[in-house]
């Protein structure tokens, strides 16, 4: 017989566990599309991609839910229903000014617009629907495979189908819709952000 697999043990993060996320987020999205668009300079880069980590992570853990593997090789950002809509003040005092200062005055204020532009796609497939809102899911690269992505997003799943909501998340890469898929998701929609920057929009329907 094939022995059990053990499940993946998942943690709920709080604030102290920052400086591990905003790692092993800046790992999973070193050369993500929206990051390269935003900032192509490799280097430079690298230090934006710390601060939109370390933003998108404090605005889920205080007002929405974290989610890591034990190791932290997998990270799920998310806002439940009742928090999904995040006010331009929520995004500024969570460190969205910073990200926009490192990347210093054209490219800042392409990302400042940036939260009405997913606004108004994740509006278009949503309405006024409560739903969970996936912010960012990054596994490291060396840990991708392994089936990280699904633990972490496993108790966001189960909360969802309890409530009866939906989740939503939306991808650049095109690789990814596959992916999420496999997950769940079906492709709600596609669209060309200001930039040429792809996005493709995703649902998950409760079981």
């Amino acid at each position: 017989m094939t022995p059990l697999r053990e499940p993946i043990a998942v943690d709920r993060l709080t604030p102290r566990d920052e400086r591990a996320a905003v790692a092993s987020l800046s790992a999973a999205f070193a050369n993500y599309e929206f990051l390269v668009a935003l900032c192509p300079d490799q280097a430079r880069r690298r230090w934006v991609t710390e601060a939109f980590a370390r933003f998108l992570f404090r605005l889920s853990v205080r007002t929405g839910v974290v989610h890591a593997t034990r190791d932290r090789a997998a990270i799920v950002c998310a806002l439940p229903p009742g928090t999904e809509w995040p006010s331009e003040w929520d995004y500024v005092r969570y460190g969205a000014l910073s990200v926009a200062w490192r990347l210093r005055v054209r490219s800042g204020l392409w990302f400042m617009r940036r939260g009405a532009w997913f606004d108004f796609t994740r509006a278009r497939h949503m309405g006024e629907r409560p739903h969970w809102y996936i912010h960012l899911l990054g596994v490291r690269p060396e840990a991708q495979g392994r089936g990280l992505s699904r633990a972490v997003m496993r108790p966001i799943f189960d909360a969802a189908d309890r409530d009866r909501v939906p989740v939503y998340l939306e991808t650049m890469p095109e690789a990814n819709v596959a992916i999420y898929e496999r997950l769940g998701f079906r492709l709600a929609g596609y669209t060309e952000l200001p930039g040429k920057v792809p996005n493709w929009e995703l649902v998950r329907e409760p079981r």
